[in-house]
Parts: C-alpha cells; sequence; structure tokens
C-alpha cells in the first residue's frame, strides 16, 4: 500500500510590524500567518499546517514544480535552495499582513514531507515550498476551515 501526503494550509491573521521581518513581533492581527507546522496524525498522512488569524482575505495558491523549488525572494530563508525531496508544493499567500514574525516549527522524521522551507515574505506575499519525495509519497489536497479565532487552510 502505498502511504500518501496530505497538505493542510491553514491560516491564522498577524499583526502588522517594523520592516525588519526577522525582529518583527509576533502576528496577531487579522490576515496574518501566525504559525506554519508539520504534524503526523495517526494513518498514513502527513500535514503542513499554515495558521491565520480570521479573517481570511488573503489569496492563496497552491502550485507542482518536479525539478526545482520556487525561486526565492529577498524573505526566503537563506538554506531554501537546499530543500529535500524530488516534487515539490509552492504555497503562496497574496494580499496578506506579512511584516510579522510567524513562528515555524517543524518536527516530523521526515518520511513522506522531506522539508518545508520559507520562499519569501515581501510586499504582502509570504510563500514556502514543501517538498516531499514521489512516487511513494503524493499530494493529496488542500482544504480550509475555522478553529476558533483561526482558519486553517
Amino acid at each position: 500500500m502505498k502511504s500518501k501526503m496530505a497538505l493542510s494550509l491553514g491560516a491564522f491573521c498577524l499583526l502588522m510590524g517594523m520592516t525588519n521581518v526577522s525582529n518583527a513581533a509576533a502576528c496577531t492581527a487579522a490576515n496574518s500567518l501566525i504559525s506554519v507546522t508539520d504534524t503526523n496524525p495517526a494513518g498514513l498522512y502527513e500535514y503542513v499546517i499554515f495558521t491565520i488569524k480570521s479573517p481570511l482575505t488573503a489569496t492563496y495558491s497552491v502550485t507542482s514544480a518536479t525539478t526545482t523549488p520556487l525561486p526565492p525572494d529577498e524573505g526566503a530563508d537563506p538554506t531554501h535552495a537546499s530543500i529535500a525531496g524530488n516534487r515539490f508544493r509552492n504555497i503562496q499567500f497574496a494580499n496578506i499582513d506579512w511584516m510579522c514574525s510567524s513562528a515555524e516549527s517543524f518536527s516530523l522524521p521526515n518520511t513522506r514531507i522531506k522539508g518545508v522551507k520559507r520562499a519569501g515574505r515581501f510586499e504582502g506575499v509570504i510563500s514556502y515550498t514543501v517538498g516531499y519525495n514521489a512516487p511513494v509519497s503524493k499530494y493529496v489536497t488542500t482544504y480550509q476551515y475555522v478553529a476558533g479565532s483561526n482558519t486553517r487552510t
């Protein structure tokens, strides 16, 4: 039986703050990215969850890449180019409050999802790349739901 990987994009809104994102305050304002985490609940699925403070008014897209992650911009993780995997999902939030510091916590053993890295955070756009290995793993879906005062997409 093939193991599968699901990507869950969750959204929490963040506080607009200082222009230097690395030194910015935590994100607490509506339509800001609060946190990015990975999780492995029971079963054969691994998730990446983007939590955004409700109401979520930003738009987001999920695209595929087979040879390289999303090209980085000024707000990229410096190790972005070295993301593991042979397939990638690029997640880009547009029109989002971006000038605060989102919490990132990745603790999976990299069984299915091989890596998650920020590709950028600049001018109202936040983007991430998720690396995984195909054909062992397969992207299943994206979904969105309200969780208290936050939205997870």
